[in-house]
């Protein structure tokens, strides 16, 4: 369950009954009513990012938000702490998977959309992929670990705790439960965090997404940890690191209906700024990625790409990939440039 502060706010709470008699609590304006299952699992389960919710939302606090989501779908959704908590989400879904509302969420509040091993995470668009990144090197990095602390570092436990803990204090008493050294403790700062419970997850992976709210991570080896800026020994161009799926080679191919004409296949999900590389390069083009035009549209650079498509000629393939994010594409000197127009009160009168 993710990060929430105490409700600022005097809801009324009125009780309705469900559309199968039940009844239903709802809190201020949210009205709540899901058919992709009930409850948090025991262990998270990324592929609930696919299941199909009905619910209605108005003015909710983006931390009520992203915990309620969870406690429907089985997901864990993590809203960063340096976003606004005061941000509010309206919004109505009859059917969208939770994917999609994630990446309407995320657009209408400034956010990115995270999506890592066994949660998703709501950040600050300036930081998509860094906690992605140093998910790939902890994982990689364990796989070198002597069997008696990677299992210290791979078990799994729940982590709750109250209103105003500091996480230098957390980080510490999860090292001692473990029997285990991280040093560097004075990296993490005085801090006082909102009421957080998390479902089990390994000790690696609850105290980097706790670290990941300052841009630290936890460096493992065989005497135990250190914390370190979130990049360090990090290479976020590395596609292992920053991609929950990788991307695949496009490989044209005729077929009849099309004849004579190349299509593409292809199933995508990457922050932009790697996916604009990987498929220029499959088609042979050279890349350019303009972001000072993305920065002026409040569009990021790591903001994730998701695509899902086959046979489709190249034009097809390059507008599904950029039209989501309202990008445009042109090919000039064998290079593919991918920008964002001027919002239309920006354009230059005629």
């Amino acid at each position: 369950m993710p990060p929430s502060l105490p409700n600022r706010r005097n809801h009324r709470t009125a009780r309705g009954r469900s559309v199968d008699g039940s009844a239903v609590l709802t809190t201020g304006l949210m009205l709540l009513f899901a058919l992709a299952g009930s409850g948090h699992s025991a262990v998270p389960d990324p592929a609930a990012l696919d299941a199909a919710v009905r619910a209605t939302w108005t003015r909710v606090p983006i931390r009520d938000w992203a915990r309620r989501v969870s406690e429907i779908t089985g997901a864990t959704v993590i809203v960063d702490w340096r976003l606004d908590p005061d941000v509010s989400v309206t919004l109505a879904s009859d059917g969208d998977t939770l994917r999609s509302l994630l990446d309407r969420v995320a657009a209408s509040t400034g956010a990115a959309v995270e999506p890592l091993a066994s949660t998703t995470r709501l950040v600050p668009r300036e930081v998509s992929g860094l906690a992605a990144a140093a998910e790939a090197a902890r994982r990689r990095d364990l796989r070198g670990l002597p069997p008696e602390i990677r299992r210290i570092a791979e078990r799994r436990a729940s982590w709750t705790w109250p209103a105003a803990a500091q996480p230098r204090d957390l980080v510490a008493a999860a090292a001692d439960d473990a029997g285990i050294t991280i040093a560097s403790l004075d990296r993490v700062p005085h801090d006082h965090l909102p009421a957080t419970s998390l479902p089990p997850l390994q000790l690696a992976e609850r105290l980097d997404l706790l670290l990941a709210n300052f841009d630290l991570r936890v460096d493992w080896s065989a005497a135990g940890g250190t914390i370190v800026p979130i990049d360090a020994g990090v290479d976020p161009l590395d596609g292992t690191g920053i991609r929950s799926k990788p991307v695949r080679p496009i490989r044209p191919r005729e077929v009849p209906k099309r004849a004579g004409i190349a299509v593409y296949s292809l199933r995508l999900e990457a922050p932009l700024n790697q996916a604009v590389p990987a498929v220029a390069k499959s088609l042979g083009l050279a890349s350019s990625l303009d972001e000072a035009s993305l920065a002026a549209r409040g569009i990021a650079p790591g903001e994730i790409v998701r695509v899902d498509a086959r046979d489709l000629s190249r034009d097809e393939l390059l507008d599904a990939i950029v039209a989501p994010l309202d990008l445009e594409w042109r090919i000039e000197n064998e290079t593919l440039r991918v920008f964002a127009a001027p919002a239309a009160r920006d354009a230059p009168n005629p």
